[in-house]
């Protein structure tokens, strides 16, 4: 996100006041201990975050992987700060030279409030002369460079992939993000331009039900497998393609036995009339059409395997609730909706 302030009248002389090191006027709050250093030049200006948000109470979904909510809590992020060409929010850091990598690849474990604190703190560097930018991802993993691109490897199905980047613009005479740019931006009461890292999920989640007619009952799921999906890929966190998913290996994934069990795909869900939860994969990039090939287990021993399909188009960020509906030992019916992530309306397919 590039943040562009357009200063008139009162509201610039109110910025460029900003210049003397005396502030005075209302904008200017009692200093607080730890805000020393922005009525303090003599002092390092350190590196801080707004709390990181989604745009969705953030918490771990203990059967399908995926997060929830708005408030980060409790995750370990990754976080870089890299030098910046402002005006065209393009890499200007160089792998070469550690004064244009203010933070690498630092872990983070959010707080309750889904706060994100640097401990050991980091500094920027007093000289003005570079402008940062600052990238964060979820889950951490170790990384990879090379070109000056920063990448992480992701084997997907049951983990939610989250990406965050902020980008500071000008305003007056200030460029950032560096220590003058957020001294001032503090002095004059604008939090909103200081850097923030707002998450948004890079993946796309199908949550399986399973439903059944009303006068079946002899009838239990014991395996659904998603065919032909992308199973591993590579992020690019920062770089020129920076918050893009690169994926490879398509392959077959299965339905988890939830809860709390997590290492084997036999089931034991009878589908019901209102709908039994199956279980959630978080997916790549998926084509237009998804295919599930279903097990069911009848009551005098015997299983049949029924393969059922649905066309449509499917994005990031979404979750589709896909309800697999037995009509028969031989017949499932397939449909989609969507919940939580993004609230539009879903479509619906069948197969005999």
């Amino acid at each position: 996100m590039k943040r562009t302030l357009i200063l008139t009248g009162l509201a610039a002389l109110a910025l460029l006041a900003g210049c003397s090191k005396t502030q005075t006027g209302a904008s200017v709050a009692t200093p607080a201990e730890d805000d020393a250093w922005v009525y303090d030049e003599t002092l390092p200006v350190p590196v801080t975050f707004s709390a990181p948000g989604l745009d969705m109470s953030m918490t771990k979904a203990d059967v399908s992987g995926t997060i929830e909510g708005s408030v980060m809590s409790g995750l370990d992020i990754g976080v870089f700060g890299l030098a910046i060409n402002v005006d065209s929010q393009s890499p200007a850091w160089d792998t070469a030279d550690p004064a244009t990598i203010l933070i690498s690849n630092r872990k983070v474990t959010t707080g309750e409030d889904g706060s994100a604190k640097l401990d050991p703190a980091v500094y920027y560097p007093t000289d003005n002369d570079l402008n940062y930018s600052f990238y964060a991802y979820y889950p951490h993993r170790s990384c990879s460079v090379s070109d000056n691109r920063y990448t992480v490897e992701y084997t997907l199905g049951y983990t939610d992939v989250l990406w965050a980047v902020d980008h500071a613009g000008i305003a007056g005479q200030y460029r950032g993000f560096n220590a003058a740019y957020c001294r001032q931006m503090k002095l004059v009461g604008r939090n909103d331009l200081l850097p923030a890292l707002d998450f948004r999920h890079l993946l796309t989640a199908f949550r399986f039900v399973a439903k059944a007619s009303a006068d079946l009952d002899n009838i239990v799921i014991r395996n659904v497998t998603v065919k032909n999906v992308n199973t591993k890929a590579v992020l690019e966190v920062a770089g020129p393609d920076a918050g893009t998913l690169t994926y490879s290996t398509p392959d077959d994934l299965y339905l988890l036995k939830t809860p709390g069990d997590y290492t084997t795909g036999t089931l034991n869900v009878a589908p019901t009339v209102a709908g039994a939860e199956l279980g959630t994969l978080i997916l790549g990039e998926v084509e237009d059409t998804l295919e599930v090939e279903v097990v069911l287990s009848l009551d005098n021993g015997t299983r049949n395997t029924v393969t059922a399909s649905y066309t449509g188009s499917f994005s990031a960020g979404h979750r589709y609730t896909m309800t697999l509906t037995v009509r028969s030992p031989e017949e499932v019916e397939l449909s989609t909706s969507l919940d939580p992530w993004v609230d539009v309306p879903g479509g619906s397919g069948t197969i005999g």
